[in-house]
C-alpha cells in the first residue's frame, strides 16, 4: 500500500489552519464562518483540500462509483410523500408541490479505512474545529456504520429536488467537478421556527425570489450548512462527469446510532443481512 500523507496534511493548512486552534488566523475563520452560518446558512472554504487530496480523493471515490445503492423519490420539500398530502391546502401551494429526486449513495461501510475521506473524517482536530465553528460542544462523529460517512452520487441527468434538511446542520466535501450543472441552489433562512413563510418558498419554486443563489460544486470544497430553515436543491448534472459529495455526519449525543429499518431503506436489501447479523451494533 502506497504511503500517505496524515489526514491534516490533506488540508490547506496555510490557508485553513484548521489543526491549531489557538492560532489567531485560526480564531477569525471561526469567527467568520459562525458569521456565515448565523447570516446565510451556510459557510464555504474554497479549495479546503490541497491539490494531492483533489486527486487522491478523486480516484478513490471514482472507484466506489459501483457500490453506490440507486435511490429515486418523489417529495416535497417538507419531505413529505404523495400519499401524504393535505388537501386543506390550496392547489399549488409549496405543500402541495412534489418533486422527483435521482441519486446514489454510498454507505459508510463501503469506504475503505484507507481511503483519505475516512482518515480525515476520522481526525479528532477536523471534528474539534467543526464543534467551533457550529458552537456545539461536545461534537461527535455520528457512530452508524452504514451513515457515518456517506458519499452521494449524481450522475449526469440526476438531481437534488428543492427540499429543507431535518437535521440541524451537516457537513459536505465535494469530491468531483461536474462537467457542468449540479450547482446548488439556495434560498437561505427563509422560514423560522415560528414562520413557515410559504409565500417566499413558493417563489423560491418558480424562480422569482431574488435572494437565490447558486455555487458550483467543485472538487476540494467544504461546506457547513444549516439547511432547516434554507430551502435548497441540486440541479441537474451534465456531461460525462458525476457529482461526488462526502457526508460528513456528527451530533450532539455520542454513540448515534439509526434504526435498522431506515438504513434498509436508504441503502437497499443488502444491509438487511448485515443487520441481522449484528452489523453496526457494536
Amino acid at each position: 500500500m502506497a504511503d500517505h500523507p496524515a489526514p491534516a496534511d490533506c488540508i490547506d493548512l496555510e490557508r485553513y489552519p484548521v489543526h491549531d486552534l489557538t492560532d489567531p488566523r485560526t480564531q477569525a475563520l471561526i469567527a467568520r464562518c459562525r458569521n456565515d452560518l448565523e447570516t446565510q446558512a451556510f459557510a464555504v472554504l474554497d479549495d479546503f483540500l490541497t491539490p494531492a487530496a483533489v486527486s487522491r480523493f478523486w480516484d478513490e471515490s471514482m472507484s466506489l462509483l459501483g457500490h453506490a445503492h440507486r435511490r429515486e423519490a418523489v417529495r416535497s420539500a417538507y419531505l413529505e410523500k404523495p400519499e401524504q398530502e393535505d388537501t386543506s391546502w390550496p392547489q399549488g401551494h409549496p405543500r402541495r408541490q412534489f418533486f422527483r429526486t435521482w441519486w446514489g449513495v454510498v454507505a459508510d461501510d463501503l469506504i475503505p479505512d484507507e481511503h483519505g475521506l475516512r482518515q480525515l473524517y476520522a481526525w479528532d482536530g477536523l471534528t474539534a474545529f467543526f464543534a467551533e465553528a457550529l458552537q456545539v460542544r461536545p461534537l461527535y462523529r455520528h457512530a452508524d456504520r452504514f451513515q457515518a460517512l456517506n458519499i452521494n452520487v449524481l450522475s449526469p441527468g440526476d438531481e437534488q429536488a428543492w427540499h429543507f434538511d431535518d437535521m440541524d446542520f451537516v457537513v459536505l466535501l465535494y469530491l468531483t467537478t461536474p462537467d457542468a450543472g449540479g450547482e446548488l441552489e439556495c434560498a437561505s433562512l427563509v422560514r423560522t421556527d415560528d414562520d413557515p413563510n410559504y409565500d417566499t418558498v413558493a417563489r423560491a419554486f418558480d424562480g422569482s425570489y431574488q435572494g437565490l443563489h447558486r455555487r458550483k460544486s467543485v472538487a476540494g470544497t467544504l461546506t457547513i450548512m444549516r439547511g432547516h430553515h434554507s430551502v435548497h436543491r441540486v440541479l441537474p448534472v451534465e456531461g460525462t462527469v458525476p457529482r461526488l459529495t462526502a457526508v460528513l455526519a456528527y451530533d450532539r449525543v455520542p454513540d448515534k446510532r439509526e434504526g435498522d429499518d431506515i438504513n434498509i431503506q436508504i441503502f437497499g436489501e443488502r444491509v438487511r443481512e448485515k443487520v441481522q447479523a449484528g452489523f453496526n451494533r457494536s
